[in-house]
């Protein structure tokens, strides 16, 4: 996996991400990290098939989801603490974050649920939002091309502060496009919208790490169900998913000493 050459970089990109939304980072992934992420996702979609327990929705059951990825593969942890990843996500929202969720979606032909159904993914919050609390970051494994049904968005709509009115994207919105390897960063006060697999034979996988500000509740309750040894085996993580305290959050019999400022 390719690390951040300049810091330049990524202030262009924390500039886009302000003022469109969303910004593209092609090459992120090189061929052999790819390669291993995509072994590692077929792996666990097949485990799942095998073992009754796949996520399947949409005609034809064609689009499959499987949540918690933290506990599916080191792979999958590489993705969710990427270096360039965390740095602009917390050049975005500062220093301390969660890991809300990390989930991967495959989408096959014709797999279409809610296709065009404007939301945000900051939506459990109040309009208007008073800042960005959530942001996401979007691995491509695949192509994501406007064929296969890439994710629609409407630029500059974060700065609307306010939910997706009327329901149903424009018929022109931007795309969130790029060649496998890439990554997606985008507000999550964004309206964006699942797009429709219009190919004959393209499965379009991806992988999502949502991150939160810390005073927020995770999507998925790591201190529930994370594999604790991956705690030893990656420090940083146990930040990252909630088990350290945040400023008096989170403490165990009482705040740390820290933590107090009274």
């Amino acid at each position: 996996m390719t690390m951040l050459a300049q810091s330049a970089e990524v202030e262009s990109i924390l500039g886009n991400l302000a003022q469109a939304g969303y910004c593209i980072v092609p090459d992120v992934l090189d061929a052999d990290a790819l390669a291993l992420v995509r072994g590692a996702l077929d792996r666990e979609c097949a485990a799942d098939d095998e073992n009754g327990t796949a996520i399947r929705y949409g005609p034809d059951n064609a689009n499959q989801r499987i949540w918690a990825m933290l506990n599916r593969g080191e792979e999958f942890v590489l993705l969710a603490t990427h270096p360039l990843a965390l740095e602009i996500v917390r050049g975005a929202m500062g220093t301390d974050v969660l890991l809300a969720q990390l989930s991967a979606n495959v989408t096959a032909p014709g797999a279409d649920r809610d296709v065009g159904r404007l939301h945000t993914d900051q939506g459990f919050m109040p309009e208007p939002f008073p800042q960005m609390l959530v942001l996401n970051v979007a691995w491509f494994l695949d192509d994501f091309t406007e064929e296969n049904g890439a994710t629609l968005v409407v630029p500059g709509s974060h700065l609307s502060l306010a939910y997706p009115q009327g329901g149903l994207a424009p018929s022109a919105p931007a795309r969130l496009t790029g060649k496998a390897g890439s990554m997606a960063v985008f507000d999550g006060r964004l309206h964006h919208a699942t797009g429709l697999n219009r190919t004959a034979d393209q499965k379009r996988r991806g992988v999502f790490a949502t991150y939160y500000m810390p005073f927020l509740r995770t999507q998925e309750n790591w201190t529930v169900s994370l594999d604790r040894a991956l705690l030893d085996r990656h420090p940083g993580l146990a930040a990252l998913t909630g088990f350290k305290e945040w400023q008096t959050l989170g403490s165990i019999n009482g705040p740390t000493m820290s933590g107090l400022n009274f």
